[in-house]
């Protein structure tokens, strides 16, 4: 059986709340800098952005039709966001490695999720 385009979105998704999350915490265990730990994940947005992409991810994964639209929100927003901060570095070529993944990821699932397969998989 092939696999749904929704379940490739929700992985995606999934990458991305890891890059995100897990990011944090990376630096956090090469630093043992507690303040980036304890700001990161007091930053509204960064909680926000979790959990939204977990349950986007979810949500796609089993096929509903009400995660395609927040999904399609959701990256916007952060497209919005993001994208802004990331021409700036691109400019000044001071782009952080990590950011290029969290750039491709949003890309990726942007594309993706706009197109007919993935919108007509989720109509539960």
């Amino acid at each position: 059986m092939p696999t749904k385009p929704s379940k490739i979105s929700s992985l995606l998704v999934t990458a991305y709340v890891a890059v995100v999350g897990g990011g944090t915490l990376l630096h956090f265990v090469n630093t043992g800098d507690v303040y980036t730990l304890t700001y990161s994940f007091t930053r509204p947005a960064t909680i926000i952005a979790v959990f939204v992409g977990v349950l986007v991810a979810f949500g796609l994964w089993r096929s509903y039709a009400w995660a395609w639209w927040l999904g399609l929100v959701a990256a916007a927003l952060q497209l919005y966001r993001f994208g802004p901060w990331f021409a700036e570095r691109l400019a000044d070529g001071q782009v952080p490695t990590g950011s290029w993944l969290i750039a491709f990821l949003l890309l990726a699932f942007s594309v993706l999720h706009l197109t007919k397969s993935v919108r007509k998989s989720c109509s539960r």
